[in-house]
Parts: C-alpha cells; sequence; structure tokens
C-alpha cells in the first residue's frame, strides 16, 4: 500500500509516521516545514499543498490522508481559507486526476456548533452546523462538504471524515491545551458545559484502521464520555482567573483579539459555553477503542505546556489586565445606562 500524508510536520502527523510505517510501502509526505522525525519508507517533499502542482507526486498512491490545516484561528481568515478550504479542493483534484481511490481528513467536531439546545452527545446524525464566525469551525464544515462531493461523483471512492473532539497530548501547543493552563486566563459566569477530549495516540490508532479499512462518512473520535467543568479545573493548575458575564468576556476578547496581544477570537465564546461533545459508538463499531480517559488526554497535554512565562506571555498578561480594567469600566457604565 502507498499512502500520501499532507500535515506530516503537524502535532497529529508526527505521532502518525511511525505508525505507516508498519502498513505502508511507501509513504509520500507533505508540509511546509520538515518533519523531527522519519520513518523508514518516508519520502518527503517540502511544499504548500494549497498552491504546488501536486499530480506528479500523487502518482501510486492508493490512500491520502489530509492532515494540513491551519487548526487554531489566525486574523488573516483568507489565509486561513487558502490552506483549509482551497487547499483542500486543490488536494483532492489532484487525487481525481491519478485515481486516488480513498481520501482520508481529520475535521472537528466544533462543525456541530455549540448550541444550547444540542443533545448530549451529539451521534453522526446531527446536523451540521458551526457557529457563524468561528473559522477553525466553519471551514472544516466547508472541507467536509467538499469531501463529500468528491467521495459523491466518484463510483467507488471511499472519504472518510473524523471529527475529533480536542486532540491533547505530548507537544499539544495549540489553543484548547492553552486554554486549558490558563492562557490567557479566562473563566465565563454561569458555563459549565461538558468537556471532552481525545488523546493523540488514539487519533493515530483511528487514522491507521481508516487507512486500513473502507470506512466511508463521518465518525466521532472522542475519548469515552465527558468531563464536568470542576472536574477539568481539579486537573490543571491553578490560576486566578475572576469568572466574567458572557458579555464582557466578549468585549475583553474582542480588544484584545483587535489589539493584536490575543490569539483568542471572541467567536470562541460559544464552545465556552454551550455542549458540543460527542457520541464515539460508530467508530466503535468500526474496530476502534480509546486507550486513553478524558482525564489522561488532559494530563499528558498539559505536561508539555512550558511551565515558565516567556516575555510575550507577560506582555499579553500586563496588556490583558489593562483592557479587561477598561472592559469592565465600559461595562459597568453601560449597564447604569441602560438602568437609567
Amino acid at each position: 500500500m502507498n499512502v500520501a500524508l499532507t500535515g506530516a510536520s503537524g502535532f497529529v502527523g508526527q505521532h502518525l509516521l511511525p505508525q505507516l510505517d508498519a502498513v505502508a510501502d511507501r509513504v509520500v509526505a507533505f508540509d511546509v516545514r520538515d518533519p523531527a522525525r522519519r520513518s523508514h519508507h518516508l519520502e518527503f517533499h517540502r511544499l504548500d499543498v494549497a498552491g504546488t502542482e501536486l499530480k506528479p507526486l500523487l502518482e501510486g498512491v492508493d490512500v491520502l490522508v489530509h492532515l494540513a490545516a491551519v487548526g487554531d484561528p489566525i486574523p488573516d481568515e483568507r489565509l486561513m481559507a487558502h490552506v483549509n478550504v482551497e487547499g483542500t479542493r486543490h488536494l483532492l483534484d489532484a487525487a481525481s486526476a491519478v485515481g486516488i481511490r480513498k481520501v482520508v481528513r481529520v475535521s472537528s467536531a466544533a462543525v456541530y456548533g455549540a448550541w444550547p439546545n444540542n443533545p448530549v452527545p451529539l451521534t453522526e446524525d446531527a446536523v451540521v452546523r458551526p457557529n457563524e464566525g468561528f473559522a477553525p469551525a466553519v471551514q472544516a464544515a466547508e472541507a467536509e462538504r467538499l469531501l463529500v462531493e468528491w467521495a459523491g461523483a466518484r463510483p467507488g471512492a471511499v472519504a472518510t471524515v473524523l471529527r475529533t473532539a480536542p486532540v491533547l497530548g505530548p507537544g499539544a501547543e495549540h489553543l484548547a491545551v492553552r486554554m486549558l493552563a490558563g492562557r490567557p486566563p479566562l473563566r465565563i459566569r454561569g458555563a459549565a458545559p461538558p468537556l471532552q477530549f481525545v488523546h493523540v495516540d488514539d487519533v493515530v490508532a483511528a487514522l491507521v484502521l481508516a487507512v486500513r479499512e473502507d470506512l466511508p462518512g463521518a465518525y466521532n473520535l472522542a475519548a469515552d464520555g465527558w468531563l464536568g467543568t470542576e472536574e477539568v479545573r481539579a486537573l490543571v493548575p491553578r490560576h486566578l482567573a475572576l469568572p466574567l458575564p458572557p458579555e464582557l468576556a466578549e468585549r475583553l476578547l474582542r480588544a484584545l483579539w483587535a489589539s493584536g496581544l490575543g490569539d483568542v477570537p471572541p467567536t470562541v465564546l460559544p464552545y465556552l459555553i454551550h455542549p458540543w461533545v460527542v457520541a464515539n459508538d460508530r467508530l466503535r463499531s468500526a474496530g476502534w477503542a480509546p486507550v486513553h480517559t478524558n482525564e489522561e488526554a488532559v494530563v499528558a497535554g498539559l505536561a508539555s505546556m512550558p511551565t515558565s512565562p516567556s516575555a510575550a506571555r507577560a506582555l499579553l498578561a500586563a496588556g490583558g489586565a489593562a483592557l479587561v480594567g477598561a472592559a469592565v469600566l465600559g461595562w459597568r457604565r453601560h449597564r447604569r445606562h441602560r438602568r437609567g
């Protein structure tokens, strides 16, 4: 079997490469930076999948695993869409041209959206309705649509979408683990949604299964069950964070995002307030089972976070404190004005 892998140097890709070595005769991998580790059968190409002619490099490939994505929100949403949406479209066009039969895509459970009327848990039958403005979820949903369209136009083609809970584990440094660690320290008053994660090793096991077996359609990928807010809080380092009313938190995040001091957009707020946990029964029925619990995923993710604050974090804390003060003052004036 010949496998192509995009995003090979990313968090999940680096954990997946050694496992692909055991199931593939040849691994053709792409990323914009070199991988920290290389497997025995690896043929690596340093490139941007959204802007490179890929057909000659994909010749002879049986399965394409598509991990390349900008997963954390960035201010430049056009650049983000170029990678996440146009990059997927470009890759699928190349896959069609060379006759690749199967594509496996890692998506996010965030595509379901975080809504007060979400069932707990969500199954794959739930409607995909990401919250407007939260680009990672909106673009992941569009990439899924492109994949379904690609498979539907090609008899015999298999498209697998793995909708993951936030992926944690050694080396995780993305938004979910930073927020767990209190960077930034943010709590929403009155919000206690169930929280769910998945260990990177369990994600890798699901990817290997999808490479070896045909799993058409969407599959939720998460640890069994979920945790309460207080259960998660007991696992993370203590940090001072006063719970903020949602409207005040939105003002604060908007100010930090606009100033360039913050890396959390205000559009993330619904995902901090409403439930979006998923059931993993369908993937279990296909032969996968999680090895790690939610608690173990959280502990493994936090263990790799730096313990000493950098100058940039110190600056963020100082700037954030000033903006919090300004936001609180403005919020109180706004409430007095409304009462008057």
